[in-house]
């Protein structure tokens, strides 16, 4: 009986360790593995982005009912000026993309502007009256992870979503007169089956209430994502990254913040490659033979054929159906150490990770013998999941995943680099949070840090919803929400990097590299955790290249 208990957890932590990509990405709280449940509180990891390319604003996408933000125009409009650019112009050019007099739910003052009341509204699909649009919110009871010893403070989630929008209905009016119903279904991250938990609560959203969007800021995939977006067409905004096929599924009604995990694979050869990492080196692939990760994962060596470089051996590692991949781990190793790979694209998750580079250290790889690269596939892009190696590997296999090479959007730890500012996003965020009573985080501090940034991960979502909503007109239907999403473009979000949506790619427009190092670059004090390992931005983002 203990032992299936055991297996369903370890099954279990696949979502886990999805959820960690929904948070902020800064660094965390200092208590090691320990879940701080917050009156349903949740977890992820990081949300990136804003910005853009400038394709499609959303005066494009406004059918010819709409009514004009009067009120919104000149105050929606002012940009703030920074006397240096923190993203090495990327913050200058996204700045200059995004038109915010277009609706009232651009501002960097307010969540929203007040806006006229739509004339003439009727209930014109299932989900929105006269008076009323349905919206719902996928919650992962993270708190219930505590009993397998995660988890990262990432405040109260539930709360977050409440709050922000009775701050929605209550200083605007809701969407053109409309009053924003908000209803919530909790998925169980130990349930048995975690498909059909999360497919029950995708069918309480879409049947039983007909929300007319959904958005989920604490991991959600599985087949589960195709209940929403194309068995009941409903527009689904979530955080990680997904398998290419779930975008062209979804008929352009999934919006994600993080990148296609074949588009995240690709960047982060590309950059190995424009760093003159990869020149000389003997080049191994590992990945686990987990559905949706071990086709993608393929992409890299792909990439790497482009360029004119062979890979000594590409091996995957047998999960058994679960996310402890163990089968042959043994044998992969031996094969790396043969050939004599010192450069090693691993895409393996939280479990398996740190267990594998400790088989490596086991089989003779020393401090330095070997580069590691990494990205948001499995979450190894941010603090929370990459701690493990440290945690779990100890002390020998954290000296050889020293300084492994990340690309990612990811916002992790900027708060505790040198001229370190609040985005003036994130401020507003937290202003509209307070002002409901909500808690007043400390940017800076990192035991709070992490939680500001789930704020601004739920910000950025239901600002998208809001923005979506108002351009498709005075009374929308499934049609023009559609358009709506296809030509929304440039958005606000965490840390207010280059970013924009338009239903067939993740948001991220700019990746960047971080560093993954023990003991932490930026001190003890800076550190995820007691591991003393943190993940250390460079700052230099580049365009991400599709």
């Amino acid at each position: 009986m203990r032992h299936t208990v055991l297996v369903r957890l370890l099954l279990t932590l696949a979502v886990f360790s999805l959820v960690a990509a929904a948070c902020s990405g800064e660094s965390t709280s200092t208590q090691d593995d320990e879940v701080v449940a917050d009156n349903g509180g949740d977890s992820g990891e990081d949300d990136n982005g804003e910005g853009d390319n400038g394709e499609g604003d959303a005066e494009d996408a406004a059918p010819e009912e709409t009514t004009p933000p009067e009120e919104a125009d000149e105050s929606a409009a002012a940009e703030p000026l920074f006397a240096e650019d923190p993203y090495g112009g990327a913050f200058a050019d996204y700045q200059a993309s995004y038109d915010r007099s277009q609706d009232p739910f651009s501002s960097l003052d307010a969540l929203c502007l007040e806006h006229p009341a739509a004339e003439g509204r009727t209930a014109s699909m299932d989900g929105i009256t006269e008076d009323t649009i349905q919206i719902g919110h996928l919650r992962s009871q993270l708190e219930n992870l505590a009993a397998i010893g995660f988890g990262v403070e990432v405040g109260n989630v539930a709360e977050m979503f409440d709050f922000l929008v009775a701050e929605l209905n209550e200083k605007c009016g809701g969407i053109r007169g409309r009053t924003l119903l908000l209803e919530t279904a909790e998925s169980d991250p130990l349930a048995p089956d975690i498909v059909a938990e999360l497919t029950s609560a995708c069918l309480k959203l879409t049947e039983d209430v007909n929300s007319v969007m959904v958005m989920n800021s604490t991991g959600f995939q599985t087949s589960a994502v195709f209940c929403v977006t194309e068995e009941h067409a409903t527009p689904l905004i979530t955080t990680q990254g997904l398998p290419q096929e779930f975008y062209e599924r979804s008929n352009g009604l999934l919006m994600t913040m993080d990148l296609p995990q074949v588009t995240a694979l690709r960047n982060l050869v590309l950059l190995a490659e424009a760093e003159g990492l990869l020149e000389g080196k003997t080049i191994g692939l590992v990945s686990p033979d987990t559905p949706g990760i071990a086709d993608e994962f393929s992409v890299i060596g792909d990439v790497l054929a482009e360029l004119g470089y062979e890979v000594a051996v590409s091996d995957q590692i047998g999960c058994g159906g679960g996310t402890q991949c163990g089968e042959g781990l043994q044998d992969s190793v031996a094969r790396m150490k043969a050939a004599g790979v010192d450069a090693l694209f691993p895409g393996l998750n939280i479990l398996s990770l740190p267990g594998y580079v400790s088989e490596m250290v086991t089989q003779g790889f020393a401090t330095g013998d070997v580069q590691f690269f990494n990205s948001s596939v499995n979450s190894q892009n941010g603090d929370l999941v990459s701690s493990k190696v440290r945690a779990f590997g100890g002390e020998a296999a954290a000296e050889l995943y020293n300084g492994a090479f990340i690309v990612d959007a990811a916002y992790t730890g900027f708060h505790q680099t040198e001229g370190a500012f609040i985005p003036p996003f994130n401020q507003m965020c937290m202003d509209a949070y307070e002002a409901q009573g909500g808690k007043a985080y400390d940017y800076f501090a990192s035991g709070e840090n992490t939680e500001q940034g789930m704020l601004a991960s739920i910000c950025t979502q239901l600002r998208i919803m809001a923005r979506v909503l108002y351009n498709a007109g005075d009374n929308p239907t499934p049609e023009s929400i559609k358009d709506a999403i296809a030509n929304l473009g440039t958005i606000d979000s965490n840390g207010m990097l280059p970013a924009s949506i338009d239903g067939f790619k993740g948001a991220d427009d700019a990746v960047q590299n971080l560093r993954w190092t023990w003991p932490c670059e930026f001190g003890e004090e800076g550190a995820f955790d007691k591991q003393n390992t943190c993940v250390v931005p460079t700052g230099n983002y580049v365009p991400v290249q599709r």
